[in-house]
């Protein structure tokens, strides 16, 4: 088990401290190994206990290995440090088979294992000459000088079975001393030098060269590092200091870089920040950095530890011994610090690279602004560089991109009467989710707390349960931001718990179904109920008209989602088209959904599902139900003259002109309510304008009987009695009905200004017979 004891006594920057290694728990998480997999931590002939940190790697071929430790914070000339550690070499050493321990090196194991130029002090054999003696040396630009040579022969005094103790102390003024002992515990060989040269290093690296027949030779045990350590009194990483820069979850077909999955990470801060008990979640599964530390506005790849080489000539690189799946469409992934904390976060998707060629594979996804993480879409996109991605330097999309904008909450849900689920449009790092920043009309909240690796979605607890039927407003405090600092356009959501939905609650609204090039079809659908209604519970099906084989079911929102008496809710596969494409839409009431129904441009026949497959709704359209002077229908939705009543009843329309051909969300640009007594008629105008402003461009004729079997027959005439049209011919009705007139004539051609005479015939069950006749004018 690693431990770290610091005692602090009256000092106000440093401490003495202790850093141990027994390898008992067999944990080697913090141990950086390069190349990776050649060390284990195994019982096979164990130096100390049951366990030792073995070299385990059957290796065809010679090579050189190193695996190292961080030592944070040492401080040798503030005052004494002793290192001691336990070590058997299996082979007979030589120039090809030799090993040291370096104390101290301002290298990484990668470093080392490529002999790039370092600094340090290393105690070993053989790594200069073959005389097999134990010598510490300095280690001056890769360039290592002898200090002290000592009187063990380790091949004739050590051999192959034996391990020895090596302790090796230094004083604040450079005095070194190296001891050597047996087996038994007996001392063997003591020598001192002094030199006080030192170049720092946060460093302990073991690196061990040997043949093919001799790997799997080198142990080491109960490591020990006692020493003056300097306090941290850097500010510990926040949201935003380290952040996912770059995606490559499409590496084929292959660009320019290696075909394997990475990420690339970079510290937005001015410190070094050692990584060491950091988490990459994805999706939802942790994956564990080693104790890797990335410099102040250094970028660093992060992929599996088989592709660490491959990346390595690009920058600086880190490589996990298990790394994520990066799905091509899209996948959760979040940085957490040692302590849980969310540093940055982010859900991609294949959407994001807003390139329908790159998006095939081979280019990765970028950051554009570092300074603003956690703003989504609208800070990525895919790659510029020739190389299909940028791994380990700047991107090649960097910019200024400002996050100006937090939409805020947008979803309220009661899990049951004590439990709530609220949700925001991004992350909100810097919420502490504090209980009283929120408020539930006169509730106040007992807890709040998040289980969202992002921290997107809360759970409150109210101080008293909520009541069925009743519609709650939850108020969140303004001091809340999203971590551009940006405050909440929509910080109160009404909500209430959900009854059960019944034919005729949710109606079909208003639909497009002939969009525009480049847009999208939606449906909209309104509560015409006094109820609160679950939208998840809710599916829409399309009906083939030819032989009405159904389509999959397609719910209406994949999370719970309240709909409220007299609201509107529109579905749409690109929420941004729909918004951007009608000057009327509600954009808070348009919600993008994976996928819909098709609905074919001519017509089509919808029908509105519960959960348990009980009908709600049905909806048969056709092309022939717009307005019929209009030279082409293609962008107008179609829309509902009437909230009330099946959408089987043709109550429908062409939207009005004057709204923009639509009204999304928003309430229809051609309702119509009237209010009727039994056995009445009424017409929704005596006034008709017909130019599709969307004010009285139809006549509405709306009928209420007191019984079922009504059959109906309406007509229209001139004001000298000529015929002009029939508006339907012995239709079958309930107790209640509305036709539309759209002021056309029987040949479909749009009729002149003047007045006109509207006959209706009713025949019911019982054989009772009435007539009706109104009058109305039409102004073009």
């Amino acid at each position: 088990m690693n431990k770290v004891i610091l005692l602090v006594l009256l000092m106000p920057v440093s401490a003495f401290g202790q850093i141990m290694e027994s390898f008992e728990s067999g944990d080697i998480s913090r141990w950086i190994q390069n190349p990776i997999g050649r060390w284990n931590c195994d019982n096979i002939s164990a130096l100390s206990g049951t366990r030792s940190f073995h070299h385990t790697f059957d290796n065809p071929e010679s090579g050189t290995d190193c695996a190292g430790l961080p030592v944070k914070n040492l401080l040798p000339e503030e005052g004494p440090v002793k290192w001691s550690f336990k070590v058997r070499h299996g082979a007979e050493p030589s120039s090809s088979n030799k090993w040291e321990v370096f104390l101290l090196s301002d290298s990484d194991p990668a470093g080392i294992v490529n002999d790039e130029p370092c600094n340090g002090w290393a105690v070993g054999v053989n790594q200069t000459g073959n005389d097999d003696l134990l010598q510490l040396w300095k280690v001056t630009e890769g360039t290592f000088t002898s200090v002290i040579r000592g009187a063990v022969n380790w091949q004739s005094a050590i051999g192959t079975t034996e391990h020895v103790r090596i302790d090796v102390e230094r004083s604040p003024d450079g005095r070194w001393e190296m001891k050597v002992f047996r087996q038994n515990g007996d001392l063997t060989d003591s020598c001192s030098v002094t030199d006080s040269w030192y170049a720092g290093g946060d460093w302990f690296i073991v690196r061990y060269d040997y043949t093919s027949s001799r790997d799997r030779l080198l142990w080491i045990d109960d490591i020990i590092i006692d020493g003056v350590f300097s306090n941290d009194t850097s500010p510990p990483p926040g949201a935003g200091d380290i952040i996912i820069s770059e995606i490559m979850a499409d590496p084929s077909p292959v660009v320019s870089l290696p075909a394997s999955e990475y990420l690339e990470i970079c510290n937005n801060s001015p410190d070094a920040i050692n990584l060491d008990n950091w988490s990459l979640t994805a999706g939802t599964q942790d994956y564990h950095f080693p104790p890797v530390t990335i410099g102040p506005h250094e970028y660093m790849t992060v992929c599996h530890s088989k592709d660490a080489p491959l990346f390595s000539v690009y920058g600086k690189v880190t490589g996990l011994q298990s790394f994520p799946l990066l799905t091509d469409g899209g996948k959760l992934l979040a940085l957490t610090d040692g302590s849980g904390n969310l540093i940055d976060g982010l859900e991609y998707s294949s959407d994001w690279y807003d390139d329908v060629l790159k998006s095939e594979g081979g280019w990765s996804l970028e950051i554009i602004d570092n300074s603003h993480p956690f703003s989504g879409d609208e800070n990525w996109k895919a790659s510029v560089s020739r190389k299909g991605g940028t791994p380990g330097s700047q991107n090649s999309v960097s910019g200024n991109n400002p996050d100006t904008h937090f939409t805020g909450i947008t979803n309220v849900f009661p899990d049951d009467s004590i439990t709530i689920s609220l949700s925001f449009s991004e992350s909100v790092p810097w919420f502490a989710g504090e209980a009283e920043s929120i408020k539930i009309d006169d509730s106040d909240i007992m807890e709040l707390y998040s289980s969202d690796k992002l921290l997107r979605k809360f759970t409150a607890i109210p101080d008293k349960p909520l009541e069925k039927a009743k519609i709650y407003s939850l108020n969140a405090d303004e001091s809340i931001t999203d971590f551009a600092g940006n405050r909440m356009e929509t910080k109160n959501f009404r909500f209430g718990i959900p009854e059960q939905v019944a034919k005729g609650d949710i109606i079909f609204s208003e639909l497009l179904f002939n969009p525009m090039p480049g847009s999208a079809d939606y449906i909209e659908f309104y509560n015409c109920s006094g109820k609160i209604i679950d939208l998840s519970r809710l599916a829409v099906v399309s009906l083939s008209v030819e032989n009405s084989d159904t389509s999959d079911l397609y719910f209406l929102s994949h999370e719970n989602r309240c709909l409220l008496p007299g609201d509107y809710y529109v579905i749409t596969v690109d929420r941004e088209a729909i918004c951007d494409g009608f000057i009327s839409s509600a954009p808070g009431r348009i919600f993008e959904v994976s996928s819909m129904p098709s609905m074919n441009d001519d017509g089509g026949h919808l029908i509105l599902f519960s959960r348990e497959l009980d009908l709600i709704d049905e909806l048969y359209y056709d092309e022939d139900m717009h307005f019929s002077l209009l030279g082409s229908t293609e962008g107008i939705a179609l829309e509902r003259a009437f909230s009330t009543g099946l959408s089987s009843d043709r109550l429908w329309h062409s939207a009005s002109e004057s709204s923009g051909w639509g009204t999304p969300g928003a309430t229809n640009s051609l309702v119509s309510e009237s209010v009727i007594n039994d056995n009445q008629i009424s017409l929704s105008s005596t006034r008709i304008t017909p130019d599709n402003d969307g004010n009285h461009d139809f006549l509405v004729i709306s009928m209420k009987f007191t019984g079922n079997g009504n059959i109906v027959t309406a007509t229209v005439f001139d004001e000298n009695g000529g015929f002009v049209k029939k508006i339907t011919d012995n239709l079958l009705t309930g107790p209640e009905a509305s036709l539309i007139w759209d002021c056309t004539a029987d040949d479909e051609t749009l009729v002149s200004s003047g007045i006109y005479i509207l006959l209706v015939t009713t025949f019911d069950d019982k054989g009772k017979t009435r007539r009706w006749k109104k009058v109305c004018t039409v102004v073009r």
